[in-house]
């Protein structure tokens, strides 16, 4: 097979814009945070096969359209004909281009892109952008008449799974897919296993129909970062002794498992999943990044010192994993399964790109989970719902026994739902201290869902806080966006994790700021500000340095808060994150004063006078090698406060802790509370009817479901009063708490 690269020199247009083309280059997106168009688009372009491949070589050839992805429908119509449909914004689909299609030595393409809300196409819901457009690329691929079937879920034909036995062998499973111009049996599939070095450690022959098994004695584990050993498994297609299509893929051997009580193993060793979650949108591009921006990222990735990525919330570029592999992380890979409907369409898609999604990307080492559901329960916990995540859970464990399948519910989802008992292993996205109760909370919540689910691996797929760089305070409160407050959430929240070895890891929400098209707070539109670094990837925000000083072996010292420079103080503290045992720090001709790590990765200097106007504090410290490592840092005493510093408006401070759980006498297993979800006080005729009384609109739009009923009360107030409505918060929890469950 050999494939060319049509991704220049496309034109361009909407129907709002009829007329109007622009050329384009691939990849492409429409999507502008002052004009969230979400509608159609055609992509045309002329091709001429004569010039792509000389020689009329095409002539005797199958020929195929690739496209890497397509957000989030796209209908193919090659000289005005149909050739295919495909449903599912970040899989790779390839269509036959039909010979009798082909004019001369060329075609006319277009390419139909809809990203239209609707309710089959997941995602159908989600806190990030569905952007639009032609955002990875577009190939053609040009085959022999019998050839591996390109057809087969957007793969190249040849599926790849690796396992590890009990004495530490390697195993292949190879499944061929092959279309064959020749009668079958004379058709063969030639196997051959190479080491990083291009030597063959073993080979097979098979009839290109069956599935092949090798054993290889000998292998070398792929071992996340400790080791990243991997093997190269060629496929050659071979008719009347000629190979007529070959593909390679990159493997690797380990062996994966989970224990509630214990956490992750990766081949035999304990292994806590030091994790970040990331989208694949970046500024200036959005969701049209380039290997350079994945690259980037991921050079990121590597000096915060992660071991782990989710992959959120739906497939990635093979790019990204092929990046997994090279270096060593663990993956959480998973679909954009975020809301479900009754509709059998929204399941079909839901199982199509499950299957687009593993058995695409089944021979990456560094995938060791699949994710069918993130936050399905925020819509609904009912009984159609666990049927359909149970049947993607069969068709996972089917294509791909020895993987870890997973989920990612919210918070208001209690242990007894079905939806903690559906996967191998469950997620939660909590969030307290920022959306509901305190940051303290997440060592109570743990523990009590440990307990009751024993037998469940656990840990935490999402938690974090938005924060903008040039938002500060003395006094960091919850709201404010400030980077203090982001820096004393991670700082207080993350050991609860490591200190907990039922836990199998964590995965901070998230690496980046993403977009977010319909998001307007913290005085920035149109993103989600929990990134570590900014959407741009200039900046690292302080918390991104209190992770690298808990992860990363690189020797390094930061001084925080370097951006809030103007203090209306005559004391400061300093604040320095670093994985050194002990640093100095000298200041306005004084010093030097000697500070220990405090276990956390961090230094703290407190009570330092402040001068007027403008003063330099240096740290230092010394590697156990002996190399000096040095930052300054220059803070200014001014006579008021700067006010460019604070949000206004951003009601920081204003308490989302969960007093309610403190009243005296009152157990909440047994009572209502504005605690519980939506759904189950809705079902509740008292229930209804205090909600009724408290908060009619918003009764009003639960009932036609337009708020996701799988909320929790209080989240739904907290955006209420957002946006200004006045709740009498203590009044209706008073009230729901007299009803019993």
């Amino acid at each position: 097979m050999k494939k060319i690269c049509i991704s220049s020199n496309w034109n361009f247009s909407t129907p709002e814009e009829s007329g109007k083309e622009q050329t384009v280059d691939l990849p492409h997106t429409w999507y502008l945070d002052e004009k969230q168009y979400r509608g159609q688009a055609v992509y045309r372009k002329h091709i001429i096969l004569d010039a792509l491949c000389p020689g009329n070589l095409w002539e005797s050839r199958t020929l195929f359209l690739e496209i890497e992805a397509a957000d989030h429908t796209v209908r193919a119509v090659v000289n005005g004909k149909e050739i295919g449909l495909h449903k599912g914004g970040y899989s790779t689909v390839h269509f036959e281009i039909p010979s009798d299609c082909v004019c001369g030595d060329g075609f006319d393409l277009e390419l139909h892109v809809d990203n239209r809300a609707g309710d089959e196409v997941s995602p159908l819901a989600g806190d990030f952008t569905v952007f639009g457009g032609l955002y990875r690329g577009v190939n053609l691929l040009l085959a022999e008449k019998t050839h591996f079937d390109y057809l087969y879920y957007g793969t190249d034909g040849v599926i790849v799974h690796t396992s590890v036995d009990e004495e530490g062998q390697g195993i292949l499973k190879i499944e061929p897919h092959v279309v064959c111009a020749e009668p079958e049996n004379s058709v063969t599939v030639r196997y051959t296993v190479l080491d990083q070095e291009g030597n063959v450690v073993s080979s097979e022959t098979g009839n290109g129909q069956e599935t092949v098994s090798m054993r290889l004695k000998e292998i070398q584990l792929w071992n996340g970062k400790e080791d990243l050993c991997l093997y190269t498994v060629r496929a050659e297609l071979i008719c009347e002794n000629m190979c007529v299509d070959r593909v390679e893929k990159t493997v690797g051997f380990r062996a994966i498992h989970l224990d509630s009580r214990e956490g992750f193993y990766l081949n035999g060793e304990h292994l806590f999943l030091r994790g970040v979650a990331k989208h694949q949108d970046s500024a200036g591009c959005f969701s049209a990044v380039t290997e350079r921006e994945i690259d980037r990222d991921f050079e990121l990735v590597c000096e915060i010192g992660a071991n782990a990525v989710r992959l959120s919330h739906y497939q990635h570029s093979q790019h990204t994993y092929d990046i997994c592999d090279r270096e060593g992380y663990v993956v959480w890979a998973e679909i954009p399964m975020l809301k479900m409907t009754e509709k059998k369409e929204t399941m079909d898609n839901a199982t199509q790109q499950l299957k687009e999604l593993i058995l695409q990307n089944i021979h990456h080492p560094s995938i060791c989970f699949w994710g069918i559901q993130n936050e399905i329960g925020m819509f609904r916990d009912a009984p159609y719902i666990h049927r359909n995540v149970s049947e993607l859970y069969e068709i996972a464990k089917k294509l791909d026994p020895d993987r870890i399948v997973t989920c990612a519910n919210l918070y208001p989802m209690k242990s007894k739902s079905m939806l903690n008992r559906l996967t191998d292993m469950v997620g939660y996205n909590i969030y307290f201290g920022w959306y509901y109760g305190k940051m303290q909370d997440y060592g109570t919540f743990l523990d009590r869902m440990h307990q009751e689910l024993p037998q469940v691996p656990l840990g935490i797929s999402e938690y974090g806080v938005d924060a903008q760089t040039w938002l500060h305070s003395e006094t960091p409160m919850v709201k404010d966006y400030s980077e203090e407050f982001q820096s004393l959430f991670h700082e207080t929240v993350y050991p609860m994790f490591e200190q907990r070895n039922y836990l199998w890891g964590s995965f901070v929400w998230n690496m980046f700021d993403f977009s977010s098209s319909r998001r307007d707070e913290g005085g920035q539109k149109y993103r989600n500000t929990k990134g570590l670094v900014t959407y741009d990837r200039k900046t690292r925000k302080d918390a991104f340095y209190y992770y690298k000083a808990r992860w990363s072996e690189e020797p390094f010292l930061h001084i925080c808060e370097q951006r809030f420079v103007k203090r209306a103080s005559d004391r400061i503290k300093v604040r320095v994150y670093t994985n050194l045992k002990k640093v100095e720090l000298r200041f306005s001709g004084q010093g030097p004063v000697l500070g220990e790590n405090d276990g956390n990765g961090t230094v703290l200097f407190e009570n330092l006078p402040l001068e007027k106007g403008k003063n330099l504090f240096t740290v230092t410290g010394y590697t156990e090698g002996g190399t000096l490592l040095k930052e300054q840092a220059v803070f200014e005493r001014t006579e008021t406060p700067e006010p460019s510093y604070v949000l206004p408006d951003s009601h920081a401070g204003e308490t989302v802790q969960n007093w309610f759980l403190e009243e005296e006498g009152v157990d909440l297993d047994q009572y209502f509370s504005v605690q519980d979800r939506a759904e189950d006080l809705m079902e509740n005729e008292e229930c209804r009817r205090i909600l009724g009384k408290y908060l009619p609109e918003v009764t009003e739009l639960l009932e036609k479901e337009i708020i996701p009923l799988g909320l929790s009360l209080n989240s739904i107030i907290s955006h209420s009063k957002k946006e200004g409505q006045s709740i009498d918060v203590r009044a209706l929890n008073g009230e729901l708490m007299r009803v019993a469950k």
